[in-house]
């Protein structure tokens, strides 16, 4: 399957796959132009957690993209006649759109019974007392598509000690 393609979804699930995509679209444009504050978190019911935008990610080529992609999704939620799972135009543009989403949210936004695991690595630390090095992570850098998380925690760093979340040396994704 073509990284960028969206799973073939029908009747309701796809419209609502749709009314999301375009809803967090929405969301990352008003937060772009200011109308709400780029660092507020977004509760999304079906999310497990809030979505929080990641400011460094709203390049202008993204942001065309998304706009452009939000208009045209506008004509398909006012005319849901016209939304069909096999049109592969409509799938490509909610392919790209859910990628750049994902980048914007550093999160994946899996649909229906679709499970696309993410590349990346997740470490929990906890010491303590750290004089030496605690690292959660080393690589040399990570793709779009790679993840980290690193949780540490330590009751005392000594003077000489050193506790650092990422270090990278290898890849990532």
């Amino acid at each position: 399957m073509d990284p960028l393609a969206f799973p073939v979804l029908a009747g309701t699930v796809f419209t609502e796959a749709v009314k999301f995509l375009f809803d967090r679209a929405s969301a990352v444009l008003d937060r772009r132009a200011g109308r709400v504050p780029v660092e507020e978190p977004e509760s999304v019911v079906g999310q497990p957690s809030a979505l929080q935008v990641r400011a460094g990610e709203l390049t202008d080529s993204r942001v065309e993209r998304i706009s452009q992609a939000q208009g045209a999704l506008q004509v398909y939620l006012s005319r849901p006649g016209l939304l069909q799972g096999d049109d592969e135009g409509l799938r490509e543009l909610l392919g790209q759109l859910r990628r750049d989403l994902e980048v914007v949210y550093g999160c994946a936004l899996p649909f229906g019974d679709e499970h696309r695991p993410r590349p990346g690595a997740e470490v929990t630390q906890h010491a303590d007392e750290v004089s030496g090095q605690q690292v959660g992570i080393r690589a040399q850098g990570m793709t779009a598509e790679g993840r980290a998380r690193v949780v540490q925690t330590a009751k005392t760093i000594t003077e000489s000690g050193e506790q650092v979340g990422l270090h990278f040396d290898g890849t990532i994704g």
